[in-house]
C-alpha cells in the first residue's frame, strides 16, 4: 500500500508540473548509517552516487526526484554474552546496496539555498556480507524513509545535506525477530553529505 501510494506521488508530481521549469543533475557522496540495535555500531561510512531532477512550481517552491544508488553499511559487533555462548562469532559487515527513490517538496527561502523534505522508498538490490559466517540474515526488499534536509547552489555546483529516517524494520527472518526481541530494533538513521553537478535547467 505504502509503496504504491508512493509511485502514484511519483507520477502525479510529473503529470502535473511536468511543464514548468526543469533541471537535472549529478551527485556523489558519503553515507554515516546507524541502525537502532546496540549490537551495530553507530555512523558506519559508506556512499552514494545517482541523478537528481529539478520541477519549479513557483518562485519559492520545487519538487526534486531523485535516483540514488546507496549503500548502507551494518558493522554488526558481538555482544559479550554472545562471546560467552558461541565463542567462534566474529565481527561482521554487511553492504546493502539500495535504488533509493526521493520525493521532495523544495522550499527557496533565498534563490542560492533550499530546504527539502519528504518520502523516500529505497529497493534493496543486492546484499553482502564480510567475515566468517555465523548466521544466514536476511533483509526485506524495500525501505520507507522521511527525508529532510538542505541544499546550497553555488552556480553550476551545488552541496547538500539530508538526514534519512526508516520507517520500518530493514531485518525479514524470524530468527532475526526472535533474536532482537523487538521488531523497532533495525530501523536506520541515516545522514548524507554530498556534492553535485547541475548539468541543465530550462
Amino acid at each position: 500500500m505504502k509503496k504504491n501510494l508512493f509511485i502514484l506521488l511519483v507520477l502525479m508530481s510529473v503529470q502535473v508540473f511536468g511543464q514548468q521549469k526543469f533541471g537535472l543533475g549529478l551527485k556523489i557522496g558519503q553515507n554515516f548509517s546507524t541502525v537502532d540495535n546496540v549490537s551495530v555500531d553507530h555512523n558506519s561510512a559508506s556512499y552514494h552516487a545517482g541523478v537528481t531532477t529539478y520541477i519549479g512550481i513557483n518562485s519559492k517552491f520545487s519538487i526534486a526526484v531523485d535516483a540514488i544508488l546507496s549503500q548502507t553499511k551494518l558493522e554488526a559487533s558481538p555482544s559479550a554474552a554472545d562471546l560467552i555462548a558461541h565463542p567462534s562469532f566474529k565481527p561482521e559487515t554487511y553492504h546493502l546496496n539500495y535504488l533509493s527513490i526521493p520525493l521532495l517538496l523544495q522550499f527557496h527561502p533565498v534563490k542560492s539555498f533550499t530546504f527539502q523534505a519528504g518520502p523516500q522508498y529505497s529497493v534493496l538490490l543486492d546484499q553482502k556480507k564480510d567475515g566468517i559466517e555465523n548466521a544466514r540474515v536476511a533483509f526485506s526488499s524495500g525501505e520507507f524513509s522521511m527525508v529532510g534536509g538542505a541544499k546550497l547552489d553555488l552556480g553550476g555546483f551545488f552541496i547538500y545535506g539530508r538526514y534519512a529516517i526508516g520507517l520500518n524494520n530493514i531485518g525479514s527472518t524470524q530468527q532475526l525477530l526472535d533474536d532482537l526481541k523487538n521488531q523497532d530494533s533495525w530501523k536506520t538513521r541515516q545522514w548524507q553529505l554530498g556534492v553535485g553537478l547541475n548539468l541543465f535547467n530550462f
